[in-house]
């Protein structure tokens, strides 16, 4: 008996993105594995957004292609938006699509023969590479200016990918593709969390996230990104960690209470059976992340990097409701990844 292929859909948002959509959208028709449907999901763009679209559309529809496009009366935001474009997909497999990127021509290709062999795979990431507004090189990956260690990489792949994006989210939407059947178990997308991160923890509770390690996207970085990437100083990244101020560390309780939530309603233990709550949070950051720091191939230049970062998650979790609690879970957590010397 053959195999029926999967249908391929494609969820792209706008946004005033005539600039850079046509390539693009040039990129999509441009695969080696062709797509079956793309939905374009427009949120009140005033330029030539539209205009662009609808010769895609007929362009598209001519090479059997389904096109949907929806024009939302009011702006939604990225993350409404992609949720409301990725429910209209009806494929099996669904890329998230930015306006403003380029796909590598091998893209949904190489994403369909790793959602072939793993039938547990619920959504799979890249890299990228960074590109100017111009589409010229900017000489590094997104995973090389977000420093993201392979120890990390490691963990994510190894079954603990939640013990690697507690810290920090390094899945990256517009390198995403997922099963539809993902959204029936993320949706809606839980407050002050973006679609792509939120989606990437539902899946990795189920040991369906994983990496594809090279660049599969040109990403690119100019001044209107909704978010980018860029190196930053240790500044910068500090007053990004929530703690300075009050509007963002109440985001960041909603942030963690979602995440608390999911947790009780999935019964999924992360912490020894005394710890409960956002406490149970801060003893699982701190003894991953601790046993990722005793790897003999992580150096301390790296620990020096990542450790403010530790610190600053154990004290939002702290400040969100964890409390003494946090502190003494964090510690003891530490402590106990510290005596398991290291992931093997």
């Amino acid at each position: 008996m053959s195999i029926v292929p999967p249908r391929i859909g494609v969820a792209l948002c706008t946004y005033n993105g005539a600039r850079y959509l046509q390539a693009q959208l040039d990129s999509v028709l441009a695969q080696s594995m062709p797509v079956d449907e793309v939905v374009i999901g427009d949120d009140g763009s005033s330029d030539a957004t539209l205009s662009i679209v609808a010769s895609f559309a007929t362009r598209a529809r001519s090479m059997g292609i389904g096109v949907t496009v929806v024009q939302h009366q009011r702006n939604l935001g990225y993350v409404l938006n992609f949720s409301d474009a990725m429910q209209r997909c009806r494929a099996d497999i669904i890329f998230l699509c930015d306006q403003d990127d380029v796909w590598h021509p091998d893209r949904v290709e190489a994403a369909v023969r790793r959602f072939h062999a793993d039938p547990a795979l619920l959504l799979l990431h890249s890299d990228a590479r960074l590109v100017d507004g111009h589409g010229d090189a900017l000489g590094g990956t997104l995973l090389e200016v977000l420093r993201v260690h392979p120890a990390e990489i490691d963990l994510e792949r190894s079954g603990q990918a939640l013990d690697a994006i507690l810290l920090r989210n390094f899945v990256t939407g517009a390198t995403c593709a997922l099963r539809r059947s993902l959204l029936a178990q993320g949706l809606p997308i839980a407050a002050r969390w973006s679609h792509d991160e939120w989606l990437a923890v539902i899946a990795s509770l189920q040991g369906g996230l994983d990496l594809l390690p090279r660049p599969t996207i040109d990403y690119r970085q100019h001044g209107s990104n909704q978010i980018g990437a860029s190196r930053r100083s240790f500044l910068q990244r500090l007053r990004g960690l929530d703690l300075l101020d009050a509007v963002a560390r109440r985001r960041t309780a909603e942030r963690l209470q979602a995440l608390q939530a999911v947790l009780d309603q999935r019964d999924v233990n992360i912490a020894p059976p005394r710890v409960q709550g956002l406490a149970a949070i801060a003893w699982r950051m701190a003894w991953s992340r601790v046993q990722l720091y005793r790897r003999p191939d992580v150096g301390w230049a790296w620990i020096g990097h990542d450790a403010p970062r530790l610190l600053a998650r154990l004290a939002n979790v702290c400040l969100a409701g964890g409390g003494w609690q946090g502190v003494a879970a964090a510690c003891t957590g530490a402590w106990a990844g510290w005596r398991l010397r290291g992931l093997t």
